[in-house]
């Protein structure tokens, strides 16, 4: 692992950012340009979403100063992402992954 990125999910490790900063939801919400509402919803696990979006991760992140790829649902989507896009590296991640030979 990268310095500067954590493996936590995000509503783990976002209440210990806002407490280490001592920093409210709502000043966060507003830095990042979303609504508190909205986060406290997230972090609650209150609704639709389970976890970020990519973009919320990384605004969020930027918000607070850190890398913009410091939490690791915004590098699952940027994974995730490019897999769609690249059939051969999606065929080289399948066999990688289920120790598939060529």
């Amino acid at each position: 692992m990268a310095a500067g990125r954590t493996e936590r999910p995000f509503i783990e490790e976002l209440p210990n950012l806002l407490n280490q900063r001592r920093l409210s939801l709502r000043a966060l919400a507003r830095e990042a340009g979303v609504t508190d509402a909205h986060l406290s919803r997230l972090l609650r696990g209150i609704g639709y979403r389970t976890k970020p979006s990519a973009n919320l991760a990384h605004r969020i992140a930027l918000a607070l100063e850190l890398s913009p790829d410091y939490f690791r649902e915004y590098r699952e989507a940027i994974v995730i992402e490019q897999v769609k896009k690249d059939p051969r590296l999606r065929e080289e991640l399948y066999d990688r992954l289920t120790k598939r030979k060529r």
